[in-house]
């Protein structure tokens, strides 16, 4: 997993699979990272393959985490199967989406 920085956004880039063996890893990485307050948070999903519900669980913990600290959030680069989940799940209803990384920053 990849952090940057980009403008006064901070960049998660997760890799490989967000499921049971390995979101709550990210989870506890995402909050820690959430808790030093950056102006706004970017999960670039583009190197995931796979989501399960674990892994949305997790983008549903930052999503609030962010919500509660006032703090601008948002996923991008989501492969078409990831994607399918993730809007089937209706998540996008509530996450931002976003086709890359600068187009959520310059969004947020």
């Amino acid at each position: 997993m990849k952090i940057e920085k980009e403008n006064d956004y901070t960049v998660i880039s997760p890799e490989g699979r967000l499921d049971t063996v390995n979101a709550p890893q990210f989870s506890e990485e995402l909050v820690a990272l959430l808790e030093t307050k950056p102006k706004g948070c970017v999960v670039d999903l583009s190197g995931v393959s796979f989501l399960s519900s674990s892994g949305l669980q997790a983008l549903l913990v930052g999503a609030k985490t962010s919500k509660q600290n006032n703090i601008k959030y948002g996923v991008c680069g989501m492969n078409e199967m990831v994607k399918d989940v993730f809007v089937l799940s209706g998540f996008d209803r509530f996450i931002d989406v976003f086709d890359d990384v600068k187009g959520a920053v310059e969004s947020l």
